[in-house]
């Protein structure tokens, strides 16, 4: 479980909020400004970790479910096993 460190949001949780309200073709030098007027101190370098970690969740589940739907395979019919004939010839 986390730790709430007091009021208020992490930095972490700023940047990805601020991310998700101005997109995440957003640069990170718009990102601390946007933070910015709201007092909150953020680096450049901190944006750039967050935003990737945000990236890499994103294909990490869009893989999952890739895997997931291509696991259906095609059944393939064999014919049926008939036992050899016993005849009364020999």
């Amino acid at each position: 479980m986390a730790k709430r460190r007091g009021p208020g949001t992490s930095k972490t949780r700023a940047i990805q909020n601020a991310l998700d309200r101005l997109g995440m073709q957003a640069s990170p030098e718009q990102v601390v400004a946007a933070l910015a007027e709201f007092g909150i101190d953020v680096a450049e370098a901190l944006v750039r970790q967050v935003k990737m970690q945000m990236l890499k969740r994103v294909a990490q589940v869009e893989r999952q479910q890739v895997k997931a739907s291509t696991a259906k395979r095609p059944q393939v019919r064999h014919p049926r096993k008939v036992p050899p004939r016993r005849s009364h010839r020999s």
